[in-house]
């Protein structure tokens, strides 16, 4: 018998209407939409329904206008400003990490722009590719900045995961996280580097400053005849946060423009709704952190999922009111999710929005909702949607769990290829199979990898593994339900996180010498953010007192919601949900 990982349903046909193709507006190579046109029942998308004056920052996740953290923004009548031009809505495009500005009906998913900016993080010609040892995320070294991209969970245009190479000029949006290292969340193509002809820009602290030279990271900029915009004194002052275009020769920057940089958090007025998206940065506590510049306190917030633990890196959509110096939380959201499944469709749901992926053991089900990213890898559309996806498409799908749903938060339309499943252990028998999300494969045979992606025996990993470890299966095409490849994965880090952004202090725009990112990468996931150099198989599991996805109360596996069981009630696994 097989057995499927079937999660309830949260939305029907009369509680939301799916929009099945775009309306319009940006979109080029390959971008894509998933929208709704509410939020499902549970807190999949919107903001809670202000209906007064609303700053979002967010990256792009569909058009129709567009959406940003969830809401649908009418772009109709909306300033679009493009790295300092006025430019048509047809210019923004998925993945884009933008500022709205203007109101969110009290529907909370509904919302009317006044303006729209966008400025790339970076631009820039690559120097240095290095791949991480699994193949799905890159390290890109572009005018001494660290860029982080993923196979899966990066949109690419004129370009792909595979075919970047040394030399391309791309433009990159995305949050800086760990390291001050830059996780991509869109990267574009734009032209092979010329010396002293090609157009940069990069952003950063200014260094020593010499005559009409400065120090920029590991540039130097000749501003001698660059226009100066918003600049304090109008004078370039060590210490000064500043964006700078111009052309590169070497390691020096001839600039044409420098401006002052400021965060989301100079277009915030006090007392207004405001969101953020981003990754965490500089965590002290839930009450002091930062999530794309903006000081954060979320003490009194509501998480989602409610065994969310905040750490640097982790990318987060946090909501709340503008005191004037913070954003006091209100809620906050995960982003990107750690399960993972890579597979053909087997069922498409556009009632309940949910998608079926079939493995050989069995099928998982995920939910979509208002921040779903869809993206075509196969170019077979230029914007994806629901309806556009049939059964025996290969899909690759992360997603976090959310008491008994999977909620996806990307899906991307690739080739076929070797199935995967990356989730919270349920059950093992050592040497013979392991069970993730009711899905038992045989591990005969099978190549075993530490966190490290080393190599070790079965017998090693079947004495270190423990319920609620996350891990990954890799089941090689042709799949047949016996696993090729069985290897730990980390809760708290996204792809490439533990091998590309241990650079150290990860806030170096603040006062203090204290290394906030990762104390070297050692442990990402133990007990104390202060501690690591252990690396631990038991520390770094999902089973500890505060984030146990098997605890008493947030159990998947427990009594109530257990996923195995045979009982009726909450059970994901009951006899109801077996099938031949």
């Amino acid at each position: 018998m097989k057995t499927h990982f079937s999660p309830r349903p949260v939305a029907t046909a009369s509680a939301l209407a799916l929009i099945l193709a775009a309306c319009g507006g940006g979109g080029g190579g390959g971008d894509s939409i998933a929208v709704t046109s509410s939020p499902p029942t549970g807190g999949g998308g919107g903001i809670g329904g202000s209906g007064q004056s609303n700053t979002s920052s967010g990256t792009i996740d569909g058009f129709g206008s567009i959406f940003v953290n969830g809401v649908r923004f009418d772009t109709d009548n909306a300033e679009v400003v493009i790295d300092g031009e006025v430019r048509g809505e047809d210019a923004l495009r998925l993945g884009m990490v933008v500022l709205v500005t203007g109101e969110v009906d009290d529907d909370g998913a509904n919302g009317t722009a006044q303006r729209v900016q966008y400025d790339n993080e970076l631009t820039g010609p690559i120097s240095r590719i290095e791949v991480s040892a699994d193949g799905n995320s890159k390290l890109l070294t572009i005018l001494g900045i660290n860029v982080i991209v993923e196979r899966a969970g990066t949109v690419f245009d004129d370009v792909t995961f595979a075919t970047l190479v040394v030399d391309d000029v791309v433009e990159v949006s995305g949050f800086t996280g760990r390291g001050d290292s830059l996780r991509a969340t869109r990267v574009e193509r734009e032209s092979a580097f010329v010396a002293g002809e090609t157009r940069v820009t990069l952003s950063g602290q200014v260094g020593v400053v010499t005559g009409t030279d400065f120090v920029l990271g590991d540039l130097t900029v000749d501003f001698s005849a660059a226009e100066l915009e918003d600049i304090p004194g109008g004078a370039i002052a060590e210490g000064q946060t500043v964006r700078v275009r111009g052309t590169l020769n070497g390691t020096v920057v001839t600039a044409s423009r420098i401006e002052a940089e400021q965060g989301p958090g100079s277009r915030f007025q006090e007392g207004e709704t405001a969101i953020v998206q981003g990754a965490i940065t500089r965590y002290a506590s839930p009450a002091s952190f930062r999530v794309g510049g903006v000081d954060i306190d979320a003490t009194s917030a509501v998480l989602r999922p409610a065994d969310l633990s905040l750490t640097n890196g982790l990318v987060v959509q946090v909501q709340g009111t503008w005191d004037g110096s913070q954003l006091l939380a209100e809620r906050v959201d995960t982003r990107r999710g750690r399960i993972k499944v890579e597979a053909p469709v087997s069922n498409v749901d556009l009632d309940s929005l949910t998608l079926t992926l079939q493995l050989v053991p069995g099928t998982v089900t995920v939910q979509l909702d208002a921040r779903t990213r869809l993206d075509d890898d196969t170019d077979q559309v230029e914007d994806l949607a629901l309806a556009d996806i049939f059964p025996g498409d290969f899909l690759e799908v992360e997603a976090f769990l959310d008491g008994d749903t999977l909620f996806a938060t990307t899906i991307d339309r690739d080739d076929d290829n070797d199935h995967v499943l990356q989730g919270p252990v349920q059950s093992f028998n050592p040497g013979v199979d392991i069970t993730i999300l009711g899905l038992a494969f045989s591990t005969a045979g099978a190549q075993f990898e530490d966190r490290d992606d080393d190599e070790i025996s079965s017998e090693l990993f079947f004495a270190s593994v423990e319920v609620g470890d996350l891990v990954k299966i890799k089941d090689d095409d042709p799949a047949d339900g016996t696993a090729d490849e069985v290897e730990f994965e980390d809760r708290d880090t996204l792809e490439g996180e533990r091998e590309f952004a241990c650079f150290g202090d990860d806030d170096s725009l603040d006062d203090d010498s204290v290394d906030d990112s990762s104390d070297g990468c050692d442990d990402f996931s133990d007990d104390s953010q202060d501690e690591s150099g252990d690396d631990d198989l038991a520390d770094d599991d999902l089973t500890d007192d505060d984030d146990d996805l098997t605890d008493d109360d947030d159990d998947v596996a427990d009594d109530d919601d257990d996923l195995m069981d045979g009982e009726d009630g909450d059970d994901l696994m009951d006899e109801d949900s077996l099938e031949d």
